[in-house]
């Protein structure tokens, strides 16, 4: 427990001179005493904190420092740190150098450059706050304000117009976001002004007296003035944040073209709605938590058979993305920017990864939290971090999102929490049967959909950029020579079910969001959370949000909770949830999930709680997968997560609970998972080259961290990634589904992980093409590395792929499967 030994001595001082005095006078010897020390009182029973956040705080590149990529000296001093699986001290009050952009606010950074800001009123805090992240990231909030308006193009050139598409097709006017504001608690209103005006205060400095720490990128790419940063700016990133981040749209196209390709049995073999043996966050024995009640399997195989025939009539093969039509720079081919919104998700994540545990110590009467929220790695980050003291947040430390004025995970003194992506199915595909140019079916009735015109401009990128700024427009699907400056007028619509996103003959696809027009209200939910004072008040949080984050947390009083909040729509019984449904009216919803049918636990009797994306509970379902791993079941990468934890809670204590991580994130998630009787059985029925890789692979500890003189991981690094593949091969071939499209593929967040298709495999393939598959394995490795010697199969560590949202230089950075922000708290008295 951290003191600060001047206030003790200021309250033994009072106390004993109020005693010496009179009697009646400790009370208020005591008052005075408490007043005085009141900051750090509030904030005693954290017992421990620390974080990191690589590469680091700032985003910060100089106008002189563009072409080399240089600025902070915090863009990149956090990688240490993370490579070695070393933190930072995150308790309150680090000392650091201090400034005062205005009366009233205090700005102290720490050696780190992260600032701690205090602020005599709740305008002068949020004011402080503002300020201080438009220091670190100014050029960052104007990537984001464009990409969340559609406005990327006016600034990074053509190769982002699908992009800008996408944010004014999928999400709202101007008008609409103000109306949401005028729902929105005044004082939130008015601490997003205050935010804005901090923010304002330092646009004014820099394109005035402080033009000497302008962002290079502004210079560079011809982006001056700069706006003023508006109210509605933040709305429109919380908004983007609240439904991207914890789900994201979902694979119901992808889905429906896979079973036209392999059939039913063996779509259903490779996504079920539910498949066997999945790990959930809460125990079996705290409730099972349906996704869907009131369906019964019967309900689900005539859904299945029912949603079959609606689409067999469907001409799925002339759908056209509405972002395919407008004109745009030839795209880098086999890099994501192939696909529609590629840049956008570089610059504003897509659904990723992450994890957290927490594990109670009633010996000590303490609990422990970790959560590493994976979204990538860039300079700078999606999270910027700082420390408020205001007066309703007397102390709070964490990381948010820039742009927006939460703490979206932190630690307050009393309460600590952290996030993962929920992954639920929270919105549906809709194929509706249009009558006309602008007008469709529904419920027997020709309707009129609600379209309008967007213009779009987009201006020519300038010449002679440097490489990292060069990147982020070439993320956007630009070319060496793209289209001249110009503007570009796209029709938008929608139907009852939503934003018309794809066109085909005589169909249109329209997607329903169960959180449409209610993103704002999270952040009411988000605030009670900041303030929490005990697991109870989180409780009540849970109720107010309504994105799809998971959510854990412990207090001082050492409990510990869980919970999978959000909007979850009630699909209708006989409709397959994996597939496309009809428009007509036939396949509505039956309303939402209650708050107290969604799953969530509050101090399980085993005493901890693990998360990495996998299913809430038992009861619940894989949706349309828009993130396939959640269809892996028994060999989802949070069973390593399971097995460390749950060790851990035997033997609890702080270190051990923080020392997970560097297990969890080096291993190869999926091997201490396998079936070591089916392997073993696989080696007396391979042939030599088939056990030369067996053994080399039961030889294997399952790390991809450990290094040699040369730089190079143990073959059993090789050798699992490949024979996880040939056995995926094996398995699509006997189902006569060789490359189909819900077989899935790993992510750079998650390079070691398994796919769908593999995990499919590894469960359901017998010892005999486990075999096969090693054997098959060991020819592949021999012509990659040059030689049959299983001994020689040795690749060099792989690092993770660093992007830019700016002109930072960015570091090399070694792969950990583990967060972008990673923070360890101890809570207790």
């Amino acid at each position: 427990m951290r003191f600060d030994y001047d206030w003790r001595m200021i309250m033994r001082f009072f106390g004993t001179f109020a005693l010496s005095v009179n009697r009646s006078l400790v009370a208020l010897g005591v008052t005075v005493a408490a007043l005085l020390a009141a900051p750090n009182a509030a904030h005693a029973e954290t017992l421990d904190a620390l974080g990191v956040l690589p590469p680091g705080q700032s985003g910060y590149v100089s106008t002189t420092g563009v072409a080399s990529g240089t600025g902070s000296p915090h863009l990149t001093d956090q990688v240490e740190l993370f490579e070695n699986f070393e933190y930072r001290d995150i308790n309150f009050d680090q000392p650091g150098t201090t400034e005062s952009p205005r009366p009233g606010v205090t700005i102290i950074r720490d050696e780190f450059g992260v600032p701690s800001i205090t602020g005599e009123t709740e305008d002068d805090s949020w004011f402080g706050v503002g300020y201080a992240v438009a220091q670190d990231r100014l050029f960052q909030l104007e990537l984001f304000r464009r990409a969340t308006s559609g406005r990327l193009s006016e600034i990074v050139g053509p190769g982002f117009l699908d992009d800008d598409l996408i944010a004014r097709r999928d999400y709202y006017t101007d008008a609409e976001v103000q109306e949401m504001l005028d729902r929105t608690p005044q004082r939130l209103v008015d601490r997003t002004q205050s935010y804005a005006d901090g923010i304002n205060a330092y646009i004014n400095f820099v394109q005035g007296p402080g033009f000497a720490e302008l962002p290079g990128e502004f210079v560079a790419l011809q982006a001056l003035p700069i706006d003023q940063w508006t109210v509605l700016d933040s709305a429109r990133v919380g908004i983007f944040l609240a439904r991207t981040v914890p789900s994201g749209d979902g694979g119901e196209l992808r889905n429906a073209l896979a079973l036209a390709d392999a059939g039913p049995k063996a779509f259903s073999q490779i996504l079920p709605v539910r498949t066997p043996g999945q790990l959930a966050t809460v125990p079996r024995s705290e409730g099972k938590f349906p996704a869907q009640p009131g369906r019964s399997a019967a309900d689900r195989r005539k859904g299945f058979k029912k949603s079959r025939r609606f689409l067999a009539k469907q001409d799925l093969g002339s759908i056209v993305d509405t972002t395919e039509e407008i004109p745009r720079a030839a795209p880098q081919a086999g890099t994501p920017a192939d696909e529609p919104g590629a840049g956008l998700r570089s610059i504003l994540p897509s659904p990723g990864g992450s994890f957290m545990w927490a594990i109670q110590d009633p010996a000590r009467d303490r609990a422990y939290l970790y959560n590493g929220p994976q979204l990538g790695f860039s300079v700078p980050e999606l999270f910027v971090e700082f420390e408020l003291h205001s007066p309703s947040m007397p102390n709070i430390h964490g990381v948010s999102a820039a742009g927006v004025p939460l703490v979206g995970i932190g630690h307050n003194g009393k309460v600590a929490w952290g996030f993962t992506s929920g992954l639920s199915d929270e919105d549906d595909l809709y194929i509706e049967k249009v009558t006309g140019p602008e007008t469709y079916r529904f419920k027997g009735q020709d309707k009129t959909m609600d379209c309008r015109d967007e213009v779009f401009t987009y201006k020519t990128p300038p010449t002679g950029l440097p490489g990292t700024l060069t990147g982020l427009i070439k993320s956007g699907g630009s070319s060496s020579a793209p289209p001249p400056a110009g503007t570009t007028t796209e029709r938008i619509c929608r139907t009852v079910h939503g934003p018309v996103q794809a066109n085909g003959d005589g169909i249109a696809l329209a997607r329903r969001y169960a959180i449409w027009n209610r993103e704002l209200e999270t952040i009411v939910g988000i605030d009670k959370l900041n303030k929490a004072k005990d697991i109870g008040d989180v409780d009540k949080a849970m109720d107010a949000v309504t994105w799809n984050e998971n959510v854990m947390a412990t207090d001082s009083k050492g409990h510990i909770g869980y919970w999978h909040p959000g909007l979850h729509q009630l699909k209708p019984t006989k409709w397959d949830e994996r597939l496309p449904m009809p428009g007509t009216g036939k396949a509505e919803w039956r309303g939402l999930l209650p708050k107290d049918k969604r799953p969530q636990v509050i101090d399980p009797p085993q005493g901890w709680l693990a998360q990495w994306n996998n299913v809430p509970s038992k009861g619940w379902t894989n949706g349309d997968s828009e993130a396939l791993e959640r269809a892996t079941g028994p060999l989802h990468r949070v069973g390593i997560l399971l097995k460390l934890v749950s060790k851990v809670a035997k033997n609890p204590s702080f270190k051990r609970s923080t020392d997970i991580a560097l297990t969890s994130g080096t291993t190869a998630q999926q091997f201490p998972l396998r079936d070591k009787r089916k392997f073993k059985r696989a080696r007396t029925l391979a042939g030599a080259d088939g056990r030369a890789v067996l053994d080399a692979l039961a030889a294997w500890n399952g790390s991809y961290d450990k290094e040699d003189a040369d730089g190079t991981v143990d073959p059993g690094v090789a050798i699992w990634e490949e024979l996880k593949d040939q056995n995926e091969k094996i398995f699509l071939r006997k189902l006569d589904a060789k490359g189909i499209g819900i077989a899935g593929q790993t992510s750079n967040s998650h390079m070691f992980d398994i796919t769908n298709g593999e995990a499919a495999a590894l469960r359901k393939l017998k010892a005999r093409s486990y075999a096969k598959a090693a054997s098959r394995t060991h020819s592949k490795l021999a012509d990659r590395f040059g030689s049959g010697d299983v001994g020689t199969w040795r690749e060099e560590r792989r690092l993770y792929p660093v992007g830019a949202q700016g002109a930072g230089d960015t570091p090399e950075l070694e792969f950990f499967d583990r967060g972008t922000w990673n923070q360890s708290i101890a809570m207790g008295r």
